[in-house]
């Protein structure tokens, strides 16, 4: 049985509970409101720095919020794994979309047939080449570029590299 000073104890750690909840709860709501307008200004920077347009306000406002989600996780990701991580997220042209909708964008093979059909059929212009070099440096010929947004291809060079990365 416990003792009426166990429960006089158990109360008062019960009441502390309740009004540190209370107050945690009062901080927060001023805390979102705050955060809520200085997310908006940071949203609508994130829009004028992409060139984002929205069909209508109710589109807009569905963007925002995605946008802050997205927002808040990177946020929280870096201020929890900064010490532990060797990289940081931070916010890309991709920060209004969901998960599903970035996959969507970026994964899968789309077929280009923009090639008319007479190209098709012509023969290979260099099968009856001969004589080639061993090796050739594309950088002296100025045919590599600097890095840039990889797209439908990103998705599937990152998985490559994992698996790569697990065999080793």
């Amino acid at each position: 049985m416990a003792s009426a000073h166990q429960w006089q104890l158990a109360a008062a750690l019960l009441l502390l509970v309740i009004l540190m909840a209370s107050s945690l709860q009062s901080s927060l709501a001023r805390t979102l409101s705050v955060d809520s307008s200085s997310m908006r200004a940071r949203h609508e920077e994130w829009i004028a720095e992409h060139g984002k347009a929205y069909k209508d306000p109710a589109e807009k406002e569905a963007r925002f919020r995605i946008f802050n989600a997205n927002a808040d996780y990177i946020d929280s990701f870096n201020s929890l794994h900064a010490a532990a991580s060797s990289y940081t997220l931070s916010i890309n042209q991709f920060a209004d979309l969901t998960n599903d909708e970035f996959k969507a964008s970026r994964n899968g093979y789309k077929h280009i047939t923009s090639r008319s059909s007479a190209a098709a059929r012509t023969p290979f212009k260099y099968e009856n080449v001969t004589q080639v070099p061993s090796t050739v440096d594309w950088r002296k010929k100025g045919a590599v570029t600097p890095v840039k947004d990889q797209g439908q291809c990103a998705l599937l060079l990152n998985v490559l590299h994992s698996l790569l990365r697990s065999w080793n």
